[in-house]
């Protein structure tokens, strides 16, 4: 897309600052020769970038400190689960979608939340400036419960049997263990097939992982008997996302 384009989707943005965040490094523009003057072709990703420094900008950051925090935000990750009233949960899970920031989203079954997601955010507030949205629509019931994954701690683990094709199952499981053990029960989940994936996190839970196997015993087994095994782990809460309800970018999307 050119310039005029940017502009138009970004309101208030200038292109003497667009010129800047590219001779920065921010963005990355491809160049198209002309003969007589270089046109820049915007990205896709270019555009996600321009749209997450313009929401620090607003703010009241500084433009070096706008740039700093969408770079911290876009390496940042948070989870958070949403008490949703069963006729908003198909809403809620689509609309979610429309947020770049947004990763993934699904309505699980769970006592103190229907809908979990997980998004590129440095802190609360940027989880609220997609929340926000949401509530202003009246479709959350009651206070989120946020988590922020812990700074480099968020690693993939062994997947197990690649069961999503077919009648798998995809559960969430948030894990309780002694702060400066949390280390030690990520590396041994590593071991278990069937989790894809572990984040240690700060807040009242200390981990979570995503597990997705091909039927109710694995799942059973994995929690109940190889998870527990752990000697840190002191209890575990588990969230079976409803079949079929669940979405996750693929890495175009993300701009990775």
């Amino acid at each position: 897309m050119d310039l005029k384009d940017v502009l138009r989707q970004v309101p208030g943005m200038n292109k003497r600052l667009v010129y800047y965040l590219e001779s920065q490094g921010y963005i990355r523009p491809a160049q198209i020769h002309k003969s007589r003057i270089n046109r820049r072709d915007y990205s896709a990703d270019d555009l996600r970038r321009l749209h997450r420094f313009w929401t620090y900008y607003e703010r009241g950051f500084t433009v070096r400190s706008a740039t700093e925090a969408a770079i911290r935000a876009e390496k940042s990750t948070v989870f958070a689960l949403l008490p949703v009233p069963a006729p908003e949960r198909r809403h809620v899970l689509g609309r979610l979608r429309e947020f770049d920031r947004v990763v993934e989203a699904a309505i699980v079954y769970g006592e103190t939340g229907d809908v979990i997601t997980r998004m590129n955010a440095a802190d609360q507030r940027d989880a609220y400036d997609v929340l926000d949205h949401v509530f202003e629509e009246k479709a959350v019931a009651g206070i989120p419960l946020i988590w922020r994954v812990a700074s480099c701690t968020r690693v993939p683990v062994a997947s197990g049997y690649g069961s999503r094709v077919g009648d798998g199952m995809l559960a969430y499981v948030l894990i309780k263990a002694p702060p400066k053990q949390v280390g030690g029960v990520i590396e041994g989940l590593r071991k278990f097939p069937g989790i894809v994936e572990a984040s240690a996190l700060y807040g009242e839970s200390d981990a979570i992982v995503k597990i997705d196997v091909a039927a109710q015993a694995e799942l059973d087994d994995l929690v109940m008997n190889r998870i527990h095994s752990l000697p840190a782990v002191e209890s575990t809460r588990t969230f079976i996302v409803v079949g079929g309800m669940h979405w996750e970018r693929n890495t175009d999307e993300r701009g990775g």
